[in-house]
Order: structure tokens, then C-alpha cells, then sequence
């Protein structure tokens, strides 16, 4: 182990800094592309203080100050004592998740490209949900949905939390690294535009058809009520935002396991019964399960006046 240990150490020749950039910035960079790139394994120790401070031409204080934010990265370890030193980490998947925010901090995400990457995943999610749900995520999910917190972060959590359950019910490692990235992004542009209790409320609706779906185990109307929530909310951001918002394709239509072979496209909506939409002439709907709810879509060439 001694051995690949300081193979590790004579591997990776660093470059000196470049003064126009904030040095302790371009420390961090190169050692942790080394570690994502696999230059450096868990286990890995990196060269001496000494060694690291000659060749990235720095002094104590800045490459002290650099090792610090790459262990609270999750990046490396620092060990005391004999044979201590900094030590690459294993990178778990919070680790993965800060590294890939880090990253796009410098390539900023849009809302439109945001929403489209949830369109293409989490509908799928709520769908599979909506065949594995059990009483126990039933009593979770409502949980989360009365817990009484206030707005802020708070309410940012509670949102996120109902999506990341919902991600975890499909039991696969790499989709909840998606969602959970994707959620970290969207709690940074959430935080930071201080949304009023109106933006809140549309979610919380949203989300009680999402869960009276699952709760009636009907996936196709999972999948709808979560694009619906996606969407809504993707507009809702692009609006305040006065950014390009995302429109999904009108094809790829959801074929009903329904007696009149319905199918249902893009625009298709969740709307509880009672709902004017459901008297317009033309609309395709279906009752959702037992519930109030149903899935509608009016077809384009229905006129919305005539009821």
C-alpha cells in the first residue's frame, strides 16, 4: 500500500498558478480534475505540503486554505499524525452532486434546459411510482404534503422532498443521482428568486393529483400530473425570469388501457371533476381510478366556448 501510495505521490505534476486567477481557485480546480478524472483513486495520498506549495509556486496559508475546501468538497481527507497527510476520498454521491454544481457553476443551466431534462425523466418516475406505491409512501408523501412550515427554504425542501421519495420508489442508484441533481439546481434558482405563497399553492395542487393518482395506482395519469406540475412550474420560473420557457412536442401520445382506445398527447391535463374543461365539446377524458379527478384534453379543432 506504502508503495502505490507514493507512485500516487510522483504521478501528478501540478502547474504553478497563474496570478491572474484567484489562486486558491486554480489549486482546487487541478486536483480535483485529477481525482474526477481517476489521475488520483481513493486511497491516493497526495504529495507532501512541501512538495504541493514547490510546484503549484504558492505559499502555506493558500495551499492550507485550498486543501480545506477539497475536504469540505468530500474531495479528500486529511489525516494527523504519522503517515498522515491528504488522502483522496471515496466520492460518494453528495460528492458527485457538488462536483457537477461546481462545475456548471461556471456553465450556467437554463430554466427551459431544466425543465426539459425533468419532462424527459420524471413523468417515467411517476409512472413506475405509481405500480410500486405501498400504504408506508402513501402515509410518507402525505406527510410531507401537511407538514406547516413557512415560506423560504423551508418550503423549497418540502417541495424537493416529495420528487426525491418519488425517485427513490424506482430502486435504481443512477436515477436518483439525476433527480437529486437536478433538484439541487433548481433549490439555488428557487432560493434565490424568493417565490410568494401563490407559486406554493400551485405546487401543493399539483402534487395532490400527483399523489390521488398513485394512490389510484393509474400510471398514465401519474405520468400527466407530473408533467403537468414540471411544466407549470417551468413557466411559472420563465415568467419571472423573462427567459424562454420550454414547450414539449406534440407527439409520443400515452395510449389508454381504455375500452375506446383514447390517447392522450402533450396538453393533456389533470382537472378535478366539476372542472369547465370536461363540458367543452369534443374534450377526451377519463376518469382517474375512484377519484375526482380526470385526465382531459381538448382537441384542437374544439371550440372552448361551446359547453
Amino acid at each position: 500500500m506504502k508503495l502505490a501510495q507514493e507512485e500516487a505521490q510522483g504521478s501528478i505534476n501540478f502547474k504553478a498558478v497563474v496570478k491572474s486567477e484567484k489562486v486558491s481557485d486554480n489549486i482546487i480546480s487541478q486536483i480535483r480534475d485529477s481525482i474526477l478524472s481517476g489521475q488520483l483513486k481513493p486511497g491516493d495520498r497526495l504529495a507532501s505540503e512541501k512538495e504541493l506549495i514547490s510546484q503549484f509556486g504558492v505559499s502555506k496559508a493558500t495551499m492550507r486554505e485550498a486543501l480545506r475546501v477539497l475536504e469540505v468538497m468530500g474531495l479528500i481527507e486529511i489525516r494527523k499524525g504519522i503517515g498522515g497527510g491528504a488522502f483522496v476520498a471515496e466520492v460518494d454521491m453528495r460528492t458527485t452532486i457538488n462536483s457537477i454544481i461546481n462545475f456548471l457553476h461556471f456553465k450556467p443551466v437554463s430554466i427551459k434546459e431544466i425543465t426539459m431534462l425533468r419532462y424527459l425523466i420524471e413523468p417515467t418516475v411517476a409512472r413506475i411510482a405509481a405500480t410500486k406505491i405501498t400504504g408506508k409512501d402513501i402515509q410518507y408523501l402525505r406527510q410531507v404534503m401537511r407538514e406547516h412550515i413557512g415560506e423560504g427554504d423551508s418550503e423549497v425542501s418540502k417541495e424537493i422532498s416529495f420528487h426525491r421519495y418519488l425517485a427513490r420508489m424506482a430502486e435504481n442508484t443512477v436515477l436518483v443521482l439525476t433527480i437529486d441533481f437536478i433538484d439541487n439546481l433548481l433549490r439555488s434558482i428557487k432560493a434565490n428568486l424568493k417565490l410568494g405563497p401563490d407559486f406554493y399553492e400551485q405546487v401543493r395542487l399539483a402534487h395532490e393529483n400527483i399523489l390521488e393518482s398513485l394512490i389510484q395506482r393509474d400510471p398514465d395519469a401519474a405520468q400527466i400530473a407530473m408533467s403537468n406540475d414540471l411544466l407549470d412550474v417551468g413557466d411559472y420560473l420563465s415568467n419571472l425570469t423573462n427567459t424562454p420557457a420550454f414547450e414539449p412536442p406534440d407527439n409520443g401520445p400515452i395510449t389508454m388501457a381504455h375500452p375506446k382506445n383514447l390517447h392522450f398527447g402533450s396538453k393533456a391535463r389533470i382537472v378535478s371533476e366539476g372542472s369547465p374543461i370536461l363540458e367543452i365539446e369534443g374534450v377526451i377524458k377519463k376518469r382517474v381510478g375512484a377519484s375526482h379527478l380526470y385526465i382531459a384534453e381538448v382537441e384542437e379543432d374544439s371550440d372552448p366556448q361551446k359547453v
